[in-house]
C-alpha cells in the first residue's frame, strides 16, 4: 500500500498546496476528518478551521486556516476547495481580536459571517489538537 496520498488545497485565486502527504486532517462539517492513503471515497462540506498536512513520520509540515468549502477524498487523492485559505503562521491574533471587537455589535448578515470566521481563526490559533500525532 502506498504510504502517501496526493493533496491539493485550492482557493478561488490559486493552487495553495500541491504535494504528497502521509496524513491530512480537515475540518469537516460534522467533525474533523483524518485522511490517510487508501481512504474510502468521501465528499463533505467544510466548516471554518485548520487543515493540517503531515509528512513522513507524522511530522506536521504545514497548517492552514480555511473559512469554508468542500473536500473530495478518494484512495489516491484528497482535494480541498476552500473559500478562503491562509497559512496559520500568517495569522496575527491581535489583529483578529481587534476585528472581533469591531464586528461585535454589527447587525448585517455579512458582518455576522465575518465575526464567526474571525472567531474561528482565534480558536485555530489557540488549538493544540493534532500538533503531535
Amino acid at each position: 500500500m502506498e504510504s502517501t496520498i496526493s493533496f491539493d488545497l485550492v482557493s478561488p485565486e490559486q493552487l495553495v498546496f500541491n504535494d504528497k502527504a502521509s496524513m491530512i486532517i480537515v475540518p469537516g462539517k460534522e467533525g474533523d476528518i483524518g485522511v490517510l492513503p487508501g481512504h474510502s471515497k468521501l465528499l463533505s462540506s467544510l466548516r471554518s478551521g485548520r487543515v493540517m498536512v503531515y509528512g513522513e513520520g507524522k511530522q506536521l509540515l504545514q497548517s492552514f486556516f480555511v473559512s469554508s468549502g468542500f473536500v473530495e477524498i478518494n484512495p489516491e487523492k484528497c482535494i480541498v476547495l476552500a473559500e478562503e485559505v491562509e497559512e496559520i503562521s500568517a495569522l496575527d491574533k491581535d489583529d483578529i481580536e481587534q476585528q472581533l471587537k469591531e464586528l461585535e455589535n454589527e447587525a448585517s448578515k455579512e458582518s455576522k459571517k465575518q465575526y464567526l470566521i474571525a472567531k474561528s481563526k482565534v480558536e485555530a490559533l489557540e488549538s493544540t489538537y493534532y500538533e503531535k500525532i
